[in-house]
């Protein structure tokens, strides 16, 4: 099932000038570290054009209409920042927390995620541990690292924890099925779809994934729907190649995953 709804969701990471103070320390994140000049050019895009941020959680999407979704993963302390760059302009924003990470150094701990939740932003699940390649887990993996990650938060925010967002972007049909086992309600990808469809009582939504040299004009026209055939066509290329090679993908991804220093068999 496909919604009505026309969705332009963005997925950003960190935000900051100093990548070695938020996120994950190591060479796959450095590429979506968005510095916080590139960011606010984004919103002044956004605001230049017909739609404001809103909630996916405010939204009926079997109901016609275009709306634009701003989400932000990992659960670095960039966020509290990016958040407050937000309310600034009245908006508010989806956050999707890795829950074994909360207090480590780079990342939020629990009362900065209160903070967020205090603000009206949305509070979501990254999975509890970041999977290097979550498709791969067994389901019964895939569902328990939704399962624990939206109890913690539940937790700490005293509210229910009803959206999430895939690590790493790898999607299959069993990532979708366990995002509806773990009774995740609106779960983002990193596909570039616009048109929102159903996996059971989950909402599967499509991402423009924003990396650092994103113009502010690109994601200006992502936002009025212009431009996302051209990300379909990249993505799926890159989908067929991960396919074709799966060894050299995961030697890639193993690579990118390591932390800045750590050298280890490829």
């Amino acid at each position: 099932m496909r919604a009505l709804a026309r969705v332009a969701a963005f997925g950003y990471h960190e935000v900051t000038d100093d990548p070695s103070t938020s996120g994950f320390q190591r060479p796959g994140a450095l590429p979506y570290t968005l510095p916080v000049a590139r960011f606010d050019a984004h919103l002044a895009a956004f605001a230049a054009g017909p739609l404001a941020p809103q909630r996916v959680t405010d939204v009926d999407l079997e109901q016609p209409g275009a709306h634009l979704f701003l989400t932000f993963d990992d659960g670095g302390r960039s966020a509290l920042h990016t958040a407050e760059r937000l309310a600034a302009r009245g908006w508010r924003g989806h956050f999707f927390i890795v829950t074994s990470l909360l207090g480590e150094r780079g990342f939020l701990d629990a009362a900065g995620v209160r903070a967020l939740h205090a603000a009206g932003h949305v509070i979501g699940s990254h999975s509890h541990t970041h999977p290097a390649i979550f498709r791969e887990l067994p389901f019964e993996r895939m569902v328990e690292e939704w399962r624990v990650s939206r109890d913690r938060l539940a937790e700490i925010t005293g509210a229910a924890c009803d959206t999430a967002s895939v690590p790493g972007g790898d999607l299959s049909r069993a990532v979708l099925r366990a995002a509806d086992e773990g009774r995740v309600r609106w779960l983002f990808t990193s596909e570039p779809w616009t048109a929102p469809r159903r996996e059971g009582a989950c909402w599967v939504l499509g991402r423009a994934v924003a990396k650092a040299g994103m113009p502010a004009r690109t994601a200006g026209d992502l936002a009025g729907f212009r431009g996302w055939g051209r990300l379909l066509v990249i993505r799926r290329l890159k989908n067929a190649a991960r396919a074709a090679a799966p060894a050299l993908y995961r030697r890639l991804v193993r690579r990118r995953v390591q932390p800045y220093g750590v050298t280890g068999p490829a």
